[in-house]
């Protein structure tokens, strides 16, 4: 019988703050996080061993993150190379995420989901390859796991991204008319209705010593007011979203820990039970991105309940 091995990934709190931000670095400048990572790994013998990693800086807390992402990236790329008499490999869409969402979709400056060319994320790195791709094998709970594992990642990382890209359209639209910065205790709601108050009309008709002020902004694009209040749009649009997906953190990984147990009586397809342990490896690895990426999002969520309509 084939030794299938177990890992349990737990999540706990993440505790932020807001820095300083800048106009349009890294999402470091616009929050500071703090954090632990532990995890559990059962052992053959029934021990378990358990590691707890400590962050207090963004760069060290995304590091982790992206690690388990292309860890996952790569076994959902070998299993869909490996497995054969399996259903086509999903692709998750911005619109699968939400109804609301459709409306954005392959927008390169609002769909940070879709495998769009030439898209530029927050730190300047496309995420790994691009898209969320997840793998099929036949076995409908099994298909639905990986299928809800790479929304919820898709997700976290769409909101991630909105949030950053709404704060540096707000403080490039601040700077740009106040010629000042924003204060650290600021919430995301504040900055941007401070922002738009710097327009007569924040649909985009922007007059006298305003205009002549924003005359660079036009040009590049960046902090015009048409996309200043469409990315707040569709970050409200977010926010309302989010509370469903952090419920379902918890629920996600104890779902995937459940598949993994119940792999070897689940899984029966002669050609797939072949490669058992790598189907288990990939349940694992969503099970990492889902505990990785929930800790960002809470705190996500918190800075997008801010947020008005004006």
């Amino acid at each position: 019988m084939t030794r299938i091995s177990s890992r349990r990934w737990l999540s706990l709190p993440l505790l932020a703050a807001l820095a300083l931000p800048g106009c349009g670095g890294k999402l470091k400048q616009f929050v500071h996080f703090e954090g632990q990572i532990t995890k559990s790994k059962m052992n053959a013998d029934g021990s378990v061993t358990t590691t707890t990693e400590t962050y207090d800086d963004w760069d060290e807390m995304k590091e982790a993150l992206a690690a388990s992402a292309k860890e996952l990236r790569a076994t959902t790329k070998e299993l869909i190379s490996t497995l054969v008499d399996v259903p086509p490999p999903g692709e998750v869409k911005l619109g699968d995420l939400s109804p609301e969402f459709s409306a954005y979709e392959g927008k390169a400056a609002f769909d940070f989901v879709g495998k769009l060319v030439g898209r530029v994320e927050g730190d300047g790195t496309v995420e790994g390859e691009g898209g969320f791709t997840y793998v099929q094998i036949g076995v409908p709970t099994y298909d639905e796991f990986f299928k809800a594992s790479a929304e919820f990642h898709a997700f976290v990382v769409q909101t991630r991204e909105s949030v950053l890209k709404l704060r540096a359209l707000a403080q490039a639209r601040i700077q740009a008319t106040m010629n000042g910065r924003v204060d650290a205790k600021m919430s995301l709601g504040d900055v941007v209705a401070l922002a738009l108050k710097q327009a007569p009309d924040a649909g985009g008709s922007v007059g006298g010593k305003a205009k002549g002020a924003l005359g660079g902004a036009f040009e590049s694009g960046e902090g015009v007011p048409d996309d200043l209040v469409e990315m707040r749009d569709l970050a409200l649009s977010i926010g309302r979203s989010a509370p469903q997906f952090v419920e379902k953190t918890q629920r996600l990984i104890q779902t995937g820990r459940q598949l993994v147990t119940g792999a070897p009586s689940s899984i029966t397809n002669p050609k797939t039970v072949l490669h058992i342990d790598l189907i288990v490896k990939g349940l694992e690895d969503s099970v990492r991105v889902i505990g990785d990426s929930g800790k960002m999002l809470g705190d996500l969520a918190k800075q997008l309940a801010t947020l008005k309509k004006q």
